[in-house]
């Protein structure tokens, strides 16, 4: 049998608004962060939804519990679905990067695995534990749908794990605050495992 996984990116939070770099560190969704969570579990309430799963920052927690309330559900934090870690990077703004690191942040838009962020996590090690926990919850849910909340670096690497990108050309695959991506998953397809329905849609966003 098969299990649909509607990865689901959080809400806009004030620092998204900042450009700033969160990681693992978190802020309290905007309004309209608190707007787009509420789009989404509206237009997710008419789904068939088994079980929601997210990571356990704030951030994605609030996205969560706003999907789960419409389906009797409350919604299940796992440590591994984290945004990846920025390391030195966290809490400064896009500005404040190019400003310090302008050499390392093109370096890493080229290739992120061999320029890492000083304290920061590697792409490869953000894709081992997001499949980790994919994997249990693929075999969790056989024949069933879910929701996954997650972050936009740790979605995107994932994504491109799953469909065979490089995860240096990762960020070519947007996550918008608030985007669903919908993936189909078939163990019984050697050659195409998951399949995808839809990439980062926003058109329930409005």
């Amino acid at each position: 049998m098969s299990t649909t996984i509607i990865f689901v990116r959080h809400g806009e939070t004030a620092w998204n608004l900042e450009l700033r770099y969160q990681g693992q560190g978190d802020s309290p969704l905007s309004e309209q962060g608190v707007a787009q969570a509420k789009r989404v579990g509206d237009f997710l309430s008419r789904r068939k939804i088994a079980a929601v799963y997210t990571s356990d920052l704030g951030r994605a927690v609030f996205t969560a519990e706003t999907i789960a309330q419409h389906h009797g559900l409350k919604p299940i934090a796992d440590q591994r679905l984290r945004e990846m870690t920025f390391g030195v990077w966290e809490g400064l703004t896009r500005a404040e990067v190019l400003e310090r690191y302008a050499d390392l942040y093109y370096a890493r838009l080229e290739d992120s695995s061999a320029h890492p962020v000083p304290g920061g996590e590697q792409p490869e090690d953000v894709v081992k534990r997001l499949l980790s926990c994919l994997d249990d919850l693929v075999h969790r849910h056989d024949g069933e749908t879910i929701v996954i909340v997650s972050h936009g670096a740790a979605l995107r690497l994932t994504l491109a794990a799953l469909l065979g990108i490089p995860l240096n050309r990762s960020h070519c695959l947007s996550q918008n605050n608030g985007g669903i991506s919908e993936l189909i998953y078939s163990p019984d397809n050697a050659s195409c495992p998951w399949r995808v329905l839809t990439i980062n849609s926003t058109g329930h966003l409005g």
